[in-house]
């Protein structure tokens, strides 16, 4: 069977005009993007070996220095960038695309801790934050 020349035409022009849409926008990284895990030793090493590729590690610590799970984050940045978590830790990893000033509010068991931090992409940041009881 032989297909007319024109309607070869319009079938590739159509071709054409599916792959430009399929290629027209990638996807956009988040400003601000948060990975929370670490329970064992199994995800925390890696994590904790990881550090130096992330803006931020940030380790959340209770009476003795146990390691918490269970914390509610939020990472709030420049121009409304922003990340959170409502069940993170013992570990967790800050990503973002532009340096500057970031807000870090955990909360667990109640009580809220607030760091301020510079940041900048693949900064290698850390932050321990602890609660007492």
């Amino acid at each position: 069977m032989r297909i007319p020349i024109l309607m070869a035409a319009a079938l590739l022009g159509l071709t054409a005009q599916a792959v430009q849409v399929t290629q027209a926008a990638p996807a956009k990284a988040p400003e601000v993007a948060l990975v929370c895990g670490g329970v064992g030793a199994e995800e925390s090493a890696p994590m904790l070996a990881d550090a130096h590729n992330h803006a931020l590690t940030i380790l959340f610590a209770g009476p003795g220095g146990a390691y918490l799970s269970g914390v509610q984050i939020q990472i709030g940045g420049p121009k409304g960038a922003f990340a959170s978590d409502p069940t993170c830790g013992p570990i967790g990893q800050v990503d973002v695309t532009q340096a500057g000033r970031y807000t870090v509010q955990a909360t667990y068991a109640g009580k809220r801790e607030t760091q301020t931090v510079s940041l900048t992409p693949k900064g290698g940041g850390r932050l321990v934050l602890r609660w007492a009881n």
